[in-house]
């Protein structure tokens, strides 16, 4: 049987400690380029800095997977499925769970395609990104609408106060 000297057991119960008493905000999670404060509540401003992000690394990542670039195209999809899971938070703390269901979806796809172009398949990483989009065309017919810069907002009345 091993023992663990009382020195050992009060360093890492100070260490246990330690951890478990830490307050704070803790860090928002990896890729959704938002601050710690604004992971309590998202607002559409925060959607739609997620949404300038995605639409053009879509776009790249389609270019990308053309070109059999498999290497970046894997890059790219992963940070999508990032960005869909600040999505997918953006729409439940807004009470839409057709929303929360394709931005899950989305992110699904994303990380499905990630992991094909990691492996090389370019193939079924395009299906996975084209599976992507219509998740995004069901959430954009139900929720968004064109703005006048050609971009898209969120259509009035969706998000209640």
């Amino acid at each position: 049987m091993r023992y663990v000297s009382v020195a050992t057991a009060t360093l890492i119960f100070g260490v246990l400690a330690g951890c478990s008493a830490r307050t704070g905000p803790t860090a928002p999670p990896s890729g959704t380029g938002m601050s710690a404060p604004a992971q309590a509540r998202l607002t559409p401003q925060n959607l739609e800095e997620l949404m300038e992000k995605i639409g053009p690394t879509y776009k790249s990542l389609l270019q990308r997977l053309e070109a059999n670039d498999t290497a970046e195209s894997a890059k790219q999809a992963q940070q999508l499925a990032e960005w869909f899971g600040g999505v997918e938070k953006f729409w439940a703390q807004h009470n839409r769970a057709d929303a929360v269901k394709w931005a899950g979806q989305a992110r699904t796809y994303a990380s499905e395609a990630a992991g094909a172009a990691a492996t090389g398949n370019g193939e079924k990483a395009e299906a996975a990104a084209n599976n992507m989009a219509g998740a995004c065309k069901q959430c954009h017919g139900n929720y968004r609408e064109e703005d006048d810069a050609g971009g898209y907002r969120i259509k009035p009345g969706v998000i209640t106060p």
